[in-house]
């Protein structure tokens, strides 16, 4: 996960809010086709959309906001066990 200041993540919070996306369930349901309805989204916009749903799914939110790495972690190691 990509670190992110905290101004990038309210503006985008507040992008989602307007258009809608005002809590963790739809925010999880944000698909390709959604992304019309966010009003002057960029790439980087885009970027931290994925990563805050991989966050969510996690519950690891507080870690998103203070742009730990320990969510990308964490997924790894599960997928570890499940492999072996």
């Amino acid at each position: 996960m990509k670190k992110y200041n905290f101004s990038q993540i309210t503006k985008l919070l507040e992008k989602i809010f307007k258009a809608g996306f005002n809590d963790e369930k739809s925010i999880l349901a944000i698909q390709l086709d959604d992304l019309d309805k966010i009003p002057d989204i960029s790439s980087s916009d885009i970027t931290i959309i994925i990563d805050l749903k991989k966050a969510i799914k996690a519950k690891k939110i507080i870690a998103f906001f203070n742009c730990n790495e320990e969510i990308s972690q964490s997924k790894n190691e599960k997928s570890k066990g499940k492999d072996e």
